[in-house]
């Protein structure tokens, strides 16, 4: 996207020096915009008119590539191509350039290769053309020749950050980790602020397994460049290699800004990956009350997530079910209300919550697999749980979980040995890489009677990722070999790292031979008051609070018409009339009044968010501002941390919609009394 954005930036400063009809002028204002279905509607016509419009090709061209309509984007670019006055050098190399990444795209790589060359050829003092073909060299893992390009691109400037940071990465795909830390070095010296120079070090590092150093670089990664969601999540990744230290780090961000969410974000995932829940849920109940309302059902999704995690499934189940109410088009929430009921034993629930699933994501292989197995292994429905085995399986034939749930299906209970065999032999096809969870190869080596190749896998799962479902399945698997006593130790390790799933372990036939064991079930007795005792814990209310009261206000109004009404608030401390339309949804303000307050100290740079796009009264889309007030003061009643939209119409009130407003309150409208009264639930 970054080379699409580029080579149309060119298109433009060369087009603007020329005549160009209305159509491609609003073609360009509107691809700038970000409007890119009307920029296609206005290039559309401008080719209708004249066909042979390389410059209305050429961008209507790349539109089509970045949204992998390859047909209509190669025979855009080939008409470029066709049509370009041979003068046009830099624009000629470009499109053979585009045409080169589309051939790449549908896999025609030696016409692709071709391509580039071409586009050398015509332009060869364009690094920009090399560090194309470096790209797609080292995603054929031609390393070398990668090398080569990027090396071009820097003798024809050496300043091209880029370059840097693709060779950088050249060399640690090669392990040549000397090389890498000396050139990223090289290229922090050059760019301090180049967010891809730290992130590359950090790679680099972790490939090192110099964790520590690693978490350094990306923390400063994504300081740089905060709104990369990448980045973010690379960090989370690698905090799992010393919580410790990240969380220091993500601490005294949060003493810095308080009412950031997405440090609080950031370590309620770290602590979660750290089976740290109860922490994690802390993090989650404060983003609750400083969140926009739209985050509040992933919100709470997440923190069923914990709750599940902590055997608290009641209370998950609960949280679940407010996030179905805020949006009951969300499977997923259905999927993990399924699993909470599963796990407090309502299977007739949790069956019916997968079917919810399906019924909204019939494509979802996984929905079919739980549904399956709650059906087969819980409640003895082996026709139905096949049947889902089957649909799971068409849907997605790479899910090896599926696979061993069907193949000891047939074994087990439907005596059909010969296609219990296929389905363990496709696991091992399929389950080839040790991954952080869901690993079962080492089950299916079992049933087929290779079992120190079982052990084999289990160790090498356990030395990777030492987590505590790794640990339960090695104390599944050590069973399943009449191992007692170290299936006994594996699954005291497992509760050690943060296991809790009593219930689904009472009912998990691969134990049956330890359950023999008096010192597997002491096992069990310890933990379970171990357990029991650690989830007593006072569980808060959704919002994330011990104590929840009630305000209310009423604030005088002036009524003006078409529903809407005049009242007297402030923002910031700043006296101001809004108005209150019931008819609109959003809230804004005029870019006048935000100058005034950025001025005047009501407003600071750190309360711009972004921008949103949003639609006129004309119904035309135009792109806004986003800010946050952090106090708007109705009579006494006191909003936190509300989002608005900054309008371009200088004279425009600062408007409330009413279901803007209700998502702090109830809303009451009295036209006798001329008030309107607000009721919000406080919590403490």
């Amino acid at each position: 996207m970054n080379r699409i954005i580029l080579l149309l930036f060119f298109v433009f400063t060369i087009s603007i020096c020329h005549s160009q009809s209305y159509n491609y002028e609003q073609g360009v204002k509107a691809y700038n915009d970000g409007n890119i279905e009307s920029a296609v509607e206005y290039f559309n016509r401008e080719i209708a008119d004249n066909p042979k419009s390389y410059y209305a090709l050429y961008y209507r061209a790349n539109i089509f590539n970045y949204q992998e309509n390859y047909s209509s984007a190669l025979r855009d670019i080939s008409n470029v191509i066709k049509y370009i006055p041979s003068k046009e050098k830099k624009l000629l190399a470009a499109s053979h350039s585009i045409r080169g990444d589309i051939y790449f795209q549908i896999e025609n790589i030696d016409k692709s290769f071709e391509e580039y060359a071409t586009a050398i050829n015509i332009n060869p003092n364009d690094a920009d053309l090399y560090i194309t073909r470096a790209q797609k060299y080292f995603e054929l893992k031609k390393y070398n020749l990668a090398e080569v390009d990027y090396k071009k691109a820097l003798k024809m400037d050496e300043t091209l950050e880029i370059a840097y940071a693709g060779l950088g990465r050249n060399y640690i795909a090669q392990r040549k980790y000397a090389e890498a830390e000396t050139l990223l070095n090289k290229l922090v010296k050059l760019a301090p602020n180049y967010s891809m120079a730290y992130k590359f070090k950090a790679r680099c590092y972790y490939e090192q397994k110099k964790f520590n150093e690693a978490i350094e670089e990306i923390f400063t990664a994504f300081l740089i460049d905060e709104e990369d969601n990448f980045l973010r999540e690379t960090l989370i990744l690698y905090s799992e290699k010393n919580a410790v230290l990240a969380l220091s780090k993500v601490n005294s961000k949060i003493i810095e800004q308080p009412e950031k969410s997405t440090w609080y974000y950031i370590r309620s995932r770290i602590n979660y990956d750290a089976n740290e829940f109860k922490k994690a849920i802390e993090d989650i109940n404060k983003l609750l009350e400083i969140e926009d309302e739209n985050y509040r059902s992933s919100l709470l999704t997440y923190k069923g997530k914990c709750l599940l995690n902590i055997g608290l499934y009641e209370q998950a189940i609960e949280i679940y079910s407010e996030a179905i109410l805020l949006d009951s088009t969300d499977a997923e929430n259905y999927s993990k209300r399924g699993d909470a009921k599963r796990l407090k034993g309502d299977y007739e629930g949790a069956r019916a919550d997968f079917t919810n699933a399906i019924q909204l994501d019939p494509t979802s292989a996984f929905y079919y697999y739980r549904r399956g197995w709650v059906s087969e292994e819980f409640m003895n429905n082996n026709e139905a749980g096949l049947n889902d085995y089957n649909q799971s399986i068409q849907l997605n034939k790479d899910y090896a979980y599926t696979y061993l749930q069907r193949g000891r299906l047939y074994e087990k209970k439907l005596n059909n040995r010969a296609k219990a065999t296929e389905d363990y032999s496709a696991i091992l096809g399929i389950d080839t890489t040790v991954i952080n969870g869901g690993n079962c190869k080492q089950y299916a080596l079992f049933h087929l009677g290779r079992n120190n190749e079982a052990i084999e896998w289990m160790s090498k799962i356990l030395d990777e990722y030492p987590t505590d479902g790794n640990y339960y399945d090695a104390a599944c698997l050590y069973s399943l070999l009449n191992k007692t006593d170290e299936s006994i130790a594996f699954l005291k390790k497992a509760f050690e790292k943060g296991y809790v799933d009593l219930i689904h372990l009472s009912k998990d036939d691969d134990l049956d031979n330890s359950r023999k064991s008096s010192a597997f079930n002491l096992l069990i007795e310890v933990w379970t008051k171990k357990i029991e005792e650690k989830n007593k814990i006072e569980i808060i209310d959704q919002s994330g609070t011990k104590n929840v009261k009630e305000e209310t206000v009423s604030v005088p109004m002036k009524a003006r018409g078409a529903n809407t009404y005049e009242v007297s608030c402030k923002i910031n401390g700043l006296g101001l009339n809004l108005i209150f339309d019931t008819g609109a949804s959003d809230i804004s303000i005029s870019q006048t009044e935000v100058q005034f307050m950025l001025k005047n100290g009501y407003l600071n740079y750190n309360d711009i968010t972004g921008t949103q796009k949003y639609m006129d009264a004309n119904g035309d889309i135009e792109i806004g501002t986003t800010l946050v007030f952090k106090n708007v003061d109705f009579g006494g009643l006191v909003l936190k941390n509300v989002k608005a939209s900054v309008v371009n119409n200088k004279n425009a009130p600062l408007l409330f919609g009413q279901s803007a407003l209700s998502k702090y309150g109830k809303i009451t409208i009295d036209n006798e009394k001329k008030l309107i009264t607000i009721t919000k639930k406080t919590t403490f």
